[in-house]
């Protein structure tokens, strides 16, 4: 078995492991970014690639809270909440730097419901010379998704510190003394490697 030691460790080459990886690196870590297909996307790449959005942060909660009806936790609704109030200039800064273009859309949540009308989503609208049937012809679904993709996988690969490792699927998390430090996993050949993660597994 060998042995490696990163900064981070991210498990996924989706929208939220390739987003996990680029602010991991931007925050000066070295990343190890593990996906078990061969080809990158899960099925982020599948989806209609609109990144959920809100107009403001408490509104979002009230709704959150409605619907959930007690069942999670309210520090975990007020950090999404947050999140969706925040996350558009990241998702632009994102587009900037592939040569994409965003689109913004509010549009009224599911349900009726208290603060509903604060949501909306941000999407990659164009991307000068990309053509999502010729350039991943392995996905047979919306152009959004693959749209957004594109965009994440263009940041990661314009961070050095990010070591992108297909056909590599996660397996185990380590943990000592009730703390995941940590996880195993099998490249393509099935070999078991062991990797350490100083700051953190995602």
């Amino acid at each position: 078995m060998t042995r490696e030691t990163f900064d981070v460790i991210v498990a996924g080459f989706g929208f939220a492991g390739a987003a996990a990886a680029v602010s991991a690196a931007d925050s000066g870590a070295r990343v190890l970014l593990l996906e078990k297909a061969e080809k990158p996307g899960g099925i982020s790449v599948c989806s209609a690639g609109g990144v959920r959005i809100a107009r403001d942060a408490d509104a979002a909660l009230d709704y959150l809270r409605i619907t959930n009806d007690g069942t999670a936790p309210d520090e975990s609704l007020r950090a999404l909440a947050e999140g969706m109030a925040s996350i558009s200039p990241f998702v632009r800064e994102l587009a900037d730097a592939a040569g994409a273009k965003t689109a913004t859309n509010w549009v009224s949540a599911n349900y009726p419901f208290e603060g509903g009308d604060a949501f909306g989503y941000i999407s990659i609208e164009d991307i000068p010379g990309f053509d999502p049937a010729r350039d991943f012809p392995w996905v047979r679904a919306l152009r959004g998704g693959a749209r957004l993709f594109k965009v994440m996988w263009a940041n990661v690969e314009r961070r050095s510190a990010i070591e992108v490792r297909l056909g590599h699927a996660a397996e185990r998390l380590i943990v000592e003394e009730g703390r995941v430090v940590g996880l195993t996993y099998r490249d393509p050949a099935g070999t078991l490697h062991e990797t350490r993660a100083a700051g953190g597994v995602v």
